[in-house]
């Protein structure tokens, strides 16, 4: 039979279209799938997670706060704590503090490891007044910095004597970074 079809065929090719139309199904099935999961993922995550994957990506962001904004690349994250290495220096910002992060440049070299260190400001703070250090902290929530000698960390605030020997006293939730000056 030349030219002819056979009964088989037309079943053939039935079999392959509807083998196809399946295995196409289950491939958009499996996608949203994915997408659901990554959805989830992404749902999970807290700031200080997506800060812990900023600096082992290397990106260079920006963070705001009140008027102000810093731009760098995060080089350490833990807990409440992230490190932004800028143009003025590290200044650690406290993720709890109403920041916000834009993720401004993709790096295309990758970042740091994950490491040991404070996660707190509270703890981050110790550290500046067991070394002596000067610190600026950056107060958005009522609009201006203060500069000067830590007089004593609080459970909830840090004591601050500035040039004027004026004590301030500032509540940890309300600071949204701080630098060694």
């Amino acid at each position: 039979m030349d030219g002819a079809e056979t009964p088989e065929e037309p079943l053939h090719d039935l079999g392959r279209e509807l083998r196809e139309r399946v295995g196409n199904e289950m491939r958009q099935e499996a996608e949203l799938i994915e997408q659901d999961a990554a959805t989830v993922e992404l749902r999970r995550r807290r700031l200080a997670d997506i800060a812990i994957e900023l600096v082992s990506r290397g990106d260079i962001v920006t963070v705001m706060a009140g008027d102000r904004s810093l731009r760098g690349r995060l080089i350490y994250a833990r807990g409440e704590i992230a490190s932004l290495q800028a143009a003025v220096g590290r200044i650690d910002i406290h993720l709890p503090a109403g920041v916000v992060l834009r993720v401004d440049e993709r790096s295309t070299e990758g970042g740091m490891a994950t490491r040991k260190g404070s996660d707190t400001l509270r703890a981050r703070l110790l550290e500046f007044e067991l070394s002596n250090s000067d610190i600026e902290a950056w107060v958005p929530t009522h609009g201006f910095d203060v500069r000067g000698a830590i007089v004593a960390v609080g459970k909830d605030h840090v004591i601050v004597r500035d040039a004027d020997d004026a004590e301030w006293i500032l509540l940890l939730l309300d600071i949204a970074w701080i630098r060694a000056v």
